[in-house]
């Protein structure tokens, strides 16, 4: 299996990696084409490249290789409150050495554009050029922040499908909210595939299919240590930006409230010793995960920026520094920069020793990974016995009444819908309107009235600060994890309901 072990005497990652070659592995490599490194959007793994893997204008120039993060996708590792952006960043460069890959170009979605930023850092030798895709502001947007916290709480414990798949919306609306139902939705599994193992070639599970396989509430330790690694990140200071000298290319959506522009605007300022300036494209969308919802611009773009630069070849060499000495070196620069230096006596070996989280950080994430892996082992799960999901995500939508349905009204019961929309009922429909536009009528007046904009899902809002983040680490240790759903205010008899049924749930004792 193309696995990559990383072990040492405080740590231990077994990092997952796949290639365009035909044997999936970096021997296969053609060393005539440059290298290509690309890491997957958040929340999801190196699957979800596929795009990217599957485009003949990347395949056929490039040597492709991707890989997921120790806590995505099929790697492995050992749980530490260490655990933030510059070990990924370690844990890249690991890989390089043990691997034998030349210098490479770089590709890196959403938050892991600034793993990609700190590896080429620390690294520049081995970074040909960056394609920062979708960049996050240094730290998270207020709005976007408190909308995690709660999205983690509810995702964890769900207690019920409706639960979760409410939580899978909420995450879709974050960075995929006007993607093709079909790429929410569709479930396409070939018989006998089984979704623990299987390599992910194509599009194997849609979103919430692989959300409900990949990061179910019985996994939860999985879920917060991503969800950490989001809220507890720290911004890179002007020095550390400043040692960023290769090409860089920022792609970024136009109008995305989560990926807002003008950050991406700072951040190519902020990059003063790139040659010739870090370039910036927009696309005109408004997701976060643009690398899959607008693929097609995406890899043409890469593709152009890529082949302006110096031809490089991949020959699989052995490093001119030894892996030790040149990761003693990385512990020197970072010590110099955070102006710590017990950062430079680490173990050069254990990419955990260029954590930059502080004590209170680290000491955070362990509690809270320890209260979430409390009864982890029993908590809900959405697969079926088969551990297939047990629905598609759009089946719920006939079965709840607060969802809306296409004439803007909520039923019961599909039945309802069926004799809405049915020829008899025509007369009773509401008068369909052009979004953005004027009304029907031929001269514009005198029709429905203009749509209103939609209000922002996000509303604007600056990064958060470290005094914030400080003081919500606190509350979630100290708040411990409960359903929102059993908050309930009994009086008078109902507390008879209660002790009669303890062992049953309040909703089901109502129906009986």
């Amino acid at each position: 299996m193309p696995y990559v072990d990383l072990i040492s005497s405080d740590d231990y990652a077994a990092i997952w990696y796949l290639t365009n070659a035909s044997s999936g592995n970096v021997s296969g490599f053609d060393p005539e084409k440059p290298t290509l490194v690309m890491l997957h959007p958040l929340f999801l793994d190196s699957s979800w490249l596929h795009p990217q893997l599957d485009d003949p204008r990347l395949n056929s120039n490039f040597n492709i290789i991707v890989f997921d993060t120790r806590s995505t996708g099929k790697s492995l590792y050992r749980p530490s409150g260490r655990f933030d952006l510059w070990v990924t960043a370690a844990d890249l460069a690991h890989c390089f050495y043990h691997l034998r890959l030349p210098a490479a170009h770089i590709f890196a979605p959403e938050m892991y554009s600034w793993t990609a930023l700190r590896f080429a850092a620390l690294f520049p030798e081995l970074c040909l050029s960056l394609t920062l895709c979708n960049v996050t502001p240094q730290t998270e947007l207020k709005s976007v922040f408190e909308a995690f916290e709660e999205l983690c709480h509810l995702w964890c414990y769900a207690e019920d499908l409706e639960s979760f798949e409410t939580a899978c919306k909420e995450l879709i609306n974050c960075y995929a909210s006007d993607a093709h139902p079909d790429l929410v939705d569709e479930v396409r599994v070939e018989a006998g595939t089984d979704l623990w193992n299987c390599s992910y070639v194509g599009s194997c599970v849609q979103l919430v299919a692989f959300w409900e396989v990949q990061f179910p509430p019985f996994r939860r330790t999985l879920s917060v240590t991503n969800v950490n690694l989001v809220l507890n990140r720290t911004p890179m200071t002007p020095e550390e930006l400043a040692s960023v000298r290769c090409p860089v290319l920022i792609i970024q959506a136009e109008r995305s409230p989560t990926h807002p522009m003008e950050y991406a605007q700072q951040l190519r300022q902020a990059l003063i010793n790139v040659p010739n300036g870090a370039q910036l494209f927009n696309v005109k969308a408004t997701h976060g995960y643009l690398s899959i919802l607008s693929s097609s611009i995406v890899n043409q773009v890469l593709n152009k920026f890529l082949t302006r630069q110096p031809r490089a070849r991949s020959d699989l060499d052995p490093p001119a520094i030894p892996l030790t000495e040149r990761m003693r070196m990385a512990l020197e620069q970072l010590a110099e920069w955070k102006d710590d230096p017990h950062i430079a006596d680490q173990n050069p070996l254990s990419p955990l020793s260029f954590s930059c989280a502080t004590e209170e950080v680290r000491r955070s994430q362990e509690e809270l990974y320890a209260i979430y892996a409390e009864g982890a082992e029993t908590a809900f799960s959405p697969l079926a016995p088969d551990g297939r999901p047990l629905r598609k995500f759009s089946e719920r939508k006939d079965e709840h009444w607060l969802e809306s349905s296409a004439d803007g009204f909520s039923y019961s019961n599909v039945k309802q819908f069926v004799d809405r929309i049915s020829e008899k009922n025509r007369d009773k429909r509401r008068p369909g309107r052009r979004p953005g536009g004027g009304g029907g009528g031929g001269g514009g007046g005198g029709g429905a009235a203009l749509l209103q904009d939609q209000a922002p899902l996000f509303a604007p809002s600056e990064p958060i600060s470290q005094e914030l983040q400080q003081v919500a680490r606190l509350r979630r240790v100290t708040v411990l994890p409960q359903n929102t759903a059993d908050k309930h205010v009994i009086k008078g008899s109902m507390a008879k309901v209660i002790a009669s049924g303890a062992g049953t749930s309040l909703p089901r004792r109502l129906l009986r």
